[in-house]
């Protein structure tokens, strides 16, 4: 009997020897393959851009491509993600801030897709383009009633495989901004309200992309009546939804599509970033002389509460493409003034600002 315990308990040593052994060996080839350091680096994203970083919408974006964070916000307030392996050309870059302090938005000046769902901010992505693995995002939030009181956050991502063609890669870079927004604003004292999860997120629209006038559902619906719009010759829109953003915009065209007259709302570092321009380019004394603009271009501002600031609404005729020198259509100006009036109201309404009034 006690040679039999004698072997039962030799077993059980020689089984936990096997086993330790075993659990080393494997640990020693999980550390060698670079497992460990991917484990360490895919940990180290809970705690990134100073624990603001949605890490789980993060993973879900780059799907089992291992990720490390490289900065926290800093000086220039900006956090980047990217990826472990060299070979692998992947990763995201956000910027934040006070929104009267941020001013690279230049790349979200087109026709956006807005986010809806309760946020203010819009999705960039061209489907024609040569890089379709790379997209963008803004949002903006209001931080309290006060003017100009707001934060404003950037996406910029590049998933190294696959493309944003795809719809729930969309929506998972959306989330990744919203959720590490959020974060933030929380962290850093701003009480804004957030919207809900954002699904079908929508493609910048393409200048290809007109419908007919009467078909204007959207930032150009209602703009014109039909008599007015034959008398301008003006057959075709492109346009946005009226969900709010930072740039919203509409287009209207001739009857192949030909750009005549383009409107725009810019709320924000967009608004400042487009008054610079418009400072350097109006003559004020002629401005004042003569209130029918001789190249049709007009503008608009409100008071917006919280991150739209003073917003800036503008419309332009656009210049025929073979004579730079001439306007393409004959300017109704009172009627133009008109339109951009409406335009601006409608826009206004939507984010919760004052009657928009002239410059």
């Amino acid at each position: 009997m006690s040679d039999v315990r004698f072997r039962h308990k030799r077993w059980v040593r020689r089984t936990a020897v096997w086993t330790v052994t075993a659990a080393v060996l494997a640990g020693g080839v999980f550390w060698v393959s670079g497992g460990y350091a991917a484990w360490r680096d895919d940990r180290a994203l809970d705690s990134a851009c100073e624990g603001d970083l949605a890490a789980g919408a993060v993973r879900e974006l780059f799907d089992d491509i291992h990720l490390t964070s490289s900065a926290r916000w800093g000086d220039r307030r900006h956090c980047t993600v990217g990826a472990s392996d060299d070979d692998t050309d992947a990763g995201l870059v956000l910027w934040s801030g006070r929104t009267e302090r941020m001013t690279n938005l230049e790349d979200f000046g087109g026709f956006d897709a807005p986010l809806g769902h309760g946020w203010t901010g819009s999705f960039r992505f061209a489907p024609d383009s040569d890089a379709p693995d790379k997209a963008g995002a803004v949002v903006m939030l209001s931080c309290g009633k006060e003017s100009g009181y707001g934060q404003l956050m950037t996406a910029e991502a590049d998933l190294g495989r696959g493309g944003f063609d795809d719809p729930v890669a969309r929506e998972r870079l959306v989330a990744v901004l919203t959720e590490t927004a959020s974060a933030y604003a929380r962290r850093t004292g701003c009480a804004a309200p957030m919207g809900e999860r954002v699904k079908d997120v929508g493609v910048s629209t393409a200048r290809t992309d007109h419908k007919p006038v009467a078909a204007a559902t959207g930032s150009c619906a209602g703009l014109l009546d039909g008599k007015t719009a034959t008398g301008w010759g003006v057959r075709t829109v492109q346009e946005i939804s009226t969900d709010p953003a930072p740039v919203e915009n509409c287009v209207l065209g001739g009857p192949r599509g030909a750009s005549l007259y383009e409107f725009a709302a810019h709320y924000g570092p967009a608004a400042v970033w487009e008054r610079r321009r418009l400072d350097e380019r109006r003559d004020d004394d002629t401005a004042r002389a003569n209130p029918d603009a001789p190249n049709g271009a007009y503008a608009l501002t409100a008071r917006c509460p919280g991150a739209g600031g003073t917003a800036l609404y503008q419309v332009e005729t656009l210049l025929d493409e073979d004579d730079p020198k001439r306007a393409a259509p004959v300017v109704d100006h009172r009627g133009l003034r008109a339109a951009l009036q409406r335009f601006a109201e409608r826009s206004a309404k939507t984010h919760g600002c004052e009657t928009p009034r002239a410059v």
